[in-house]
C-alpha cells in the first residue's frame, strides 16, 4: 500500500511540476489581433489564470490545457461552461505535493479545438450550496479557431 501511494505521490509531483513549468505558456502569432491574422501551428496551448479574459487565435486541431487553482477542502470548486467548438477530453483535480491538511491544488481541464468557428472557456470560482452571489472569481478565454 505505501509503494503504491509513493508511485502515485511522485507522478502527481511530476505532473504538477510540468504544469507549473507549462502554466502560462501559450503560443500567439505576432500582429495587431486583425481578423484575417494567421493562427499559430497546431500544437498544444497552456493557458492559466495569468490568461484571463485573453482572445486568442489557435489553428483547428490544436490541443488546449487550461489550469486552476482550487482548493476543495474550502467548498469552493470551478463551476465550468464550454462552449460548442472546444471538444472535452479529459479534467483532473491534482493534489497539492504536501502533507497539510487544508491546502489546494491544481484542477486541470484538457480539450481539443475540431474544426474552425469560436469557441469559450469559462467558469466561476465558488461554493455550490451559497449560490451565485456575484462576488465570485470569474476566468474565461475566448478562442477565434482557423
Amino acid at each position: 500500500m505505501d509503494h503504491s501511494r509513493s508511485i502515485h505521490g511522485a507522478l502527481i509531483a511530476v505532473f504538477v511540476a510540468a504544469c507549473i513549468l507549462g502554466a502560462g505558456c501559450i503560443s500567439q502569432p505576432d500582429g495587431s489581433g486583425a481578423p484575417d491574422e494567421t493562427p499559430a501551428p497546431t500544437g498544444e496551448y497552456t493557458f492559466n489564470e495569468t490568461d484571463n479574459n485573453a482572445d486568442v487565435t489557435l489553428p483547428a486541431g490544436s490541443k488546449i490545457t487550461i489550469s486552476l487553482a482550487e482548493n476543495p477542502t474550502t467548498g469552493y470548486e470551478w463551476n465550468i461552461t464550454s462552449s460548442r467548438g472546444l471538444q472535452y477530453v479529459s479534467d483532473v483535480f491534482i493534489p497539492p505535493d504536501t502533507g497539510l491538511v487544508g491546502a489546494g491544488g491544481m484542477h486541470t481541464w484538457q480539450y481539443i479545438t475540431p474544426e474552425s468557428g469560436t469557441a469559450e472557456f469559462s467558469a466561476i470560482y465558488w461554493r455550490p450550496w451559497a449560490g451565485v452571489t456575484g462576488d465570485e472569481t470569474a476566468f474565461k478565454v475566448t478562442f477565434t479557431i482557423k
